[in-house]
């Protein structure tokens, strides 16, 4: 049954603001080319000022034999500088001189800085890739964008290197009856989905299905000014079937509410979410 944390969840839908900024985080990869360009149309259409950010830290050599081989602090943000204004200027170049761009950059481990910007700016949404130039390393060792899913507190668009779309249309928005669902979280949905005018194919999990109908119309209530169609099953594999009803529906983007999980049982197991990111085709919108 869908059990919400707040029962006053109207309020927040009527004073949550629309996204008026969007963080981009790159590494300049092949792998986040996808991601830029989706940020800025995403950027575009909501009429938010996007952010360009780039972290860099500067390693110490463990050898004095090797310090003639170090790069100093001001090598690495003389390189970002430049990195930066250059994907600005493709940015502006490919869809819109009119795009507010800015660039931003910080010197220290990029969970941290990134998560630091996000609450100095007070950004709406982060846009990441979903790899960087390792595919391969990423999916067994894990990745930025799947460690962001544990420390951030905004809204996080996750897009693969593969995916086939950069403006959204249509999406599944994947919710797991069996666990509680923030009201919070629902508002900040409804807003995400208005400010990007998609259609949203809700799908459901649930431990029995009249129980589920009864949390439905509580779910369609909120969404009764958002397109949407809703489907409830019966099921376990929750990232299985949430991607297997995204390639049933052609959609384009799939969102997902992460739920916070010990440290223990992350390092051991995969949580939804993460199964979710390490599709390669469809981008994946968290909402916290």
């Amino acid at each position: 049954m869908l059990k919400f944390v707040s029962k006053k969840y109207s309020r927040f839908i009527k004073t949550y603001f629309f996204m008026k900024i969007i963080v981009f985080a790159t590494d300049f990869s092949r792998g986040s080319r996808k991601a830029a360009q989706t940020a800025a149309q995403m950027a575009i259409k909501t009429g938010a000022k996007l952010i360009l950010f780039r972290a860099f830290r500067y390693l110490m050599p463990l050898y004095s034999e090797m310090s003639i081989l170090a790069v100093s602090t001001q090598y690495l943000e003389k390189h970002a500088i430049s990195s930066l204004k250059r994907l600005k200027n493709s940015l502006k170049k490919k869809f819109s001189q009119d795009l507010e761009i800015e660039i931003l950059f910080r010197e220290g481990l990029v969970i941290n800085s990134l998560i630091y910007v996000l609450e100095e700016t007070n950004a709406d949404l982060l846009v990441i890739g979903s790899v960087g130039d390792s595919p391969l390393g990423s999916r067994y060792f894990g990745s930025l964008a799947t460690s962001m899913i544990h420390h951030n507190k905004v809204p996080m668009l996750i897009v693969p290197p593969k995916a086939k779309y950069s403006v959204f249309q249509n999406a599944v928005l994947g919710i797991d009856l069996r666990y509680e669902i923030d009201a919070k979280v629902l508002g900040k949905t409804v807003n995400i989905l208005r400010d990007l005018d998609l259609v949203v194919n809700i799908y459901t999990i649930a431990e029995e299905l009249q129980s589920a109908k009864d949390s439905a119309l509580k779910l369609r209530g909120l969404l009764k000014n958002v397109p949407h169609t809703y489907t409830i099953t019966e099921g376990q594999d929750f990232p299985e079937s949430v991607l297997d009803f995204a390639i049933l529906n052609h959609a384009d983007l799939i969102i997902t509410f992460p739920r916070k999980h010990n440290i223990f049982k992350r390092f051991f197991n995969n949580t939804n979410t993460e199964k979710l990111i390490k599709n390669e085709s469809f981008s994946i919108l968290t909402v916290v």
